[in-house]
């Protein structure tokens, strides 16, 4: 196995979620790595995102070479190694990642159209440190969602998908949903969305076009720092309350504030974010012995 250690991890964190990064386009050296590793990708991906022997991140990206219309393609794993359509603070990572690492950049080009389980995600640099996405389309799956519990008591909540789903609930302060934490571990798992299950978002209004919110993730079974999808779930549900056509909301995360726009006549809404490096590792493969 000496013949190819390392592999190169670059980690980087947008509001707070982390994600581990891995060039794996064609040519490059992780497709020498990925035929001698002996595991699956989602094997892969537990061991990278573990808090131990890994380099404790949410989720792994692997950055893949374009194809047809789209700059690059990725293949994201949780850190359980399930797999998730899409990931906004993701797409900023990976947006920012492709700027300033990949070689087939020539330092001008800002705009990149990535290929996510769920579609076409076109994300741009921005020279202040931000990044916008537009996101793929967000719409109510259910407005008015009624989930028994265990314990017999029912829970309200709005079903909306922006890339993968989210089951939402407004609640009357943020610090309130650590008490919420056991129920939502067991509705994101609900024989009622079954097979795939859902994100489970609660927020709490602030001010006009402000408010907090915070993410219980599938994959990760427990709540994160932040949830680009999450804080598109959340603002949405908020801005059906406002009964305005092109509303912006700041959504603050644990982890740091998104900006949610809704464009008249446009389902897909602007999420612009940061996306920060932490660092670059030489990951040695001697821990799969």
């Amino acid at each position: 196995m000496k013949n190819f250690l390392p592999v190169s991890i670059t980690k980087m964190s947008g509001a707070g979620n982390t994600f581990a990064l891995i060039d794996a386009r064609k040519n490059s050296a992780w497709e020498d790595v990925e035929k001698a590793l002996g595991m699956s990708r989602p094997q892969f991906a537990k061991m990278i995102c573990d808090k131990v022997l890994g380099v404790s991140v949410d989720g792994l990206l692997l950055i893949e070479s374009g194809s047809e219309n789209f700059d690059y393609g990725w293949d994201f794993y949780n850190s359980d190694g399930s797999t998730a359509e899409m990931c906004g603070n993701a797409a900023r990572c990976a947006a920012r990642f492709c700027f300033e690492n990949l070689d087939d950049c020539d330092g001008e080009k800002s705009t990149f159209n990535f290929k996510t389980g769920a579609g076409l995600v076109v994300a741009q640099v921005f020279g202040d440190g931000k990044i916008r996405v537009r996101m793929p389309e967000a719409y109510f799956v259910q407005e008015h969602m009624e989930l028994k519990t265990k314990s017999s008591s029912t829970e309200v909540f709005a079903l909306v998908n922006t890339g993968v789903p989210h089951l939402v609930q407004r609640i009357h302060n943020i610090s309130d949903a650590v008490a919420l934490k056991e129920m939502a571990r067991e509705v994101r798992a609900h024989h009622d969305l079954q097979p795939a299950g859902a994100n489970v978002t609660f927020y709490a209004p602030e001010a006009a076009g402000k408010i907090r919110a915070v993410t219980f993730e599938r994959g990760v079974e427990d709540y994160t720092l932040a949830c680009g999808t999450g804080a598109v779930a959340a603002a949405l549900v908020y801005a059906k309350e406002t009964h305005e056509e092109q509303v912006q909301v700041q959504v603050q995360m644990p982890g740091g504030n998104m900006q949610i726009v809704f464009l008249k006549d446009d389902a897909h809404p602007l999420m612009i974010g940061d996306a920060v490096f932490v660092g670059d590792f030489k990951y040695n493969l001697e821990v799969i012995r």
